[in-house]
């Protein structure tokens, strides 16, 4: 009798090979809880407090998620002038991207990786909640738990363990403003009107979900409060200066691919006929597209002695 149940756990772990873990973080968290309910003589803010805690620890992760994020945002301009350049060249237009990201040390995968390495706790607290659901069956918090609630027990959650309707909705209007702060400078037209849909269905499908698995309050308020948390992580570091730079202000000349000012005279290009400077007369070459005048035109300011600066190709060898 013991053979199939051997084989049975064997299975398991090797179909998820994080169950141990899991199990492991999922019975550090339950700890915690007990310790923080020794603390507040309440699950309600015991749960507030795990989210905190939680957040902490995933601190670093958030930070570096959202970093890249702010740092995707940041590269926009540099972005939608490429779309408008290479807007019937997709091929072209992906290649001048990725160098782009390759140029400003940018991942624009970075945001991804992080978020899905913070899983493994938010599984942990989840099985901690589910462990104390007989716990929470005599628990209370603010209105849950008190004589309104008995008044309108359809809506309101007569304890922990009990679904909360008031409790779903604020978080399901977290969770709209939450997608709302997502950066979308970066996307067109089209990848925007998605997002702002999906930042409506999204909010109205959770609430469906849950209504009808009958999520307890305490795992709502526990979501609630954890993504109060990442909203104001994120509301910070949005408002960071970025280490990338804002582009040269658009003029007909930096449109035309060339830079903002003339390396010769250092006046406000204007492109006349030969590509010479309207003021001084000086040749000027073209830009390189990857860059669309961020560094180049840098460069260019930096070597301007003389009727025309030459511009290196980053894709040849120095002699």
């Amino acid at each position: 009798m013991l053979a199939p149940v051997g084989h049975a756990l064997t299975v398991a772990t090797l179909v998820n090979p994080f169950t141990d873990v899991i199990n492991y973080l999922g019975s550090l968290a339950s700890t915690g809880l007990d310790w923080l309910y020794r603390l507040t003589h309440n699950y309600g803010w015991s749960m507030m407090l795990l989210a905190l805690g939680v957040s902490l620890l995933v601190l670093p992760l958030s930070l570096q998620a959202l970093r890249s994020m702010t740092e995707a945002q940041a590269l926009a301009p540099y972005l939608k002038r490429l779309q408008t350049r290479y807007k019937g060249d997709r091929q072209k237009l992906a290649e001048e991207q990725m160098k782009l990201y390759r140029e400003h040390g940018v991942n624009p995968l970075g945001g991804c990786l992080p978020m899905l390495a913070q899983y493994p706790f938010l599984l942990a607290v989840y099985r901690a909640i589910y462990l104390h659901n007989t716990a929470f069956q005599n628990a209370s918090w603010m209105w849950v738990g008190s004589s309104l609630s008995h008044q309108f027990p359809k809506w309101l959650a007569t304890n922990l363990f009990q679904p909360d309707y008031l409790l779903l909705t604020l978080y399901a209007v977290s969770m709209y403003f939450s997608m709302k702060l997502t950066p979308t400078v970066s996307m067109d037209d089209q990848q925007r009107q998605m997002m702002n849909t999906q930042a409506i269905i999204m909010p109205v499908m959770i609430f469906f979900l849950a209504s009808r698995l009958h999520w307890s309050s305490a795992f709502i308020l526990y979501w609630l409060s954890f993504n109060v948390i990442s909203m104001a992580e994120r509301f910070w570091v949005m408002r960071m200066p970025s280490r990338i730079p804002k582009p040269p202000q658009e003029t007909p000349a930096t449109l035309a691919g060339y830079p903002h000012d003339c390396p010769n005279c250092k006046a406000q290009l204007v492109v006349v006929k030969g590509s010479k400077c309207e003021a001084c007369g000086a040749k000027v070459r073209k830009l390189a597209p990857s860059e669309n005048g961020a560094r180049r035109n840098a460069d260019a300011l930096a070597a301007g002695g003389g009727a025309t600066a030459k511009l290196p190709d980053r894709g040849q060898k120095k002699s």
